[in-house]
């Protein structure tokens, strides 16, 4: 059974970088699963940089919406999985859904949040079915001010809700700040 490690903090705080480190450790067979989706310049550039710092020599699959799946197949036979990231994943299940956001009820909001901790429970079942590390890098949105729109406060709760999910199964959880992380579970 392999173990899970959860990665959060900010934005651009390091999350990434320090996931990629914690990974190579683990061993050479490193699968990558990218959940960024290419949809504008700016993020076709972070991509462009995300795969510059990773080695050549790690396995890539882009897996925008079902990385649950990637997980289950490669986890009997890589060292590790760095999987990067989901928040970004949690957009990309959002945004299959046609919601307006200014006529929408809290039990359609209930049945969106559902469809995406499927996802995160089928990504923890997978990992602890596999015999690779799983490293799941995430975003931690709720340290800040109340969103005013309903789409961006559902978001911060359900990353909220998914953060708390995958924490709570993970050996061990890093929390990063500016550059340095901190242990917050785990030996």
């Amino acid at each position: 059974m392999g173990r899970i490690f959860l990665v959060t903090g900010g934005a651009r705080s390091g999350k990434s970088s320090f996931a990629e480190q914690l990974v190579a450790g683990f061993g050479p067979q490193i699968v990558y699963i990218a959940t960024a989706r290419p949809f504008d310049e700016e993020m076709i550039d972070r991509i462009a940089r995300h795969r510059r710092q990773r080695p050549s020599s790690w396995q890539t699959f882009e897996a925008p919406e079902r990385p649950s799946a990637v997980i289950a197949e490669q986890g009997r036979c890589c060292d590790a999985i760095l999987l990067d990231c989901l928040t970004v994943l949690a957009t990309n299940l959002l945004h299959l859904h046609r919601i307006d956001w200014d006529h929408v009820s809290r039990g359609r909001l209930a049945e969106v949040e559902e469809e995406i901790l499927v996802e995160i429970k089928a990504i923890y079942t997978a990992a602890q079915q596999g015999r690779a590390d799983l490293v799941a890098v995430t975003n931690e949105v709720g340290c800040g001010i109340v969103p005013a729109s309903p789409m961006t406060r559902f978001f911060r709760d359900c990353a909220g809700r998914i953060n708390q999910r995958l924490a709570a199964v993970a050996d061990e959880v890093y929390w990063v700040v500016s550059g340095i992380p901190v242990r917050i579970k785990g030996d």
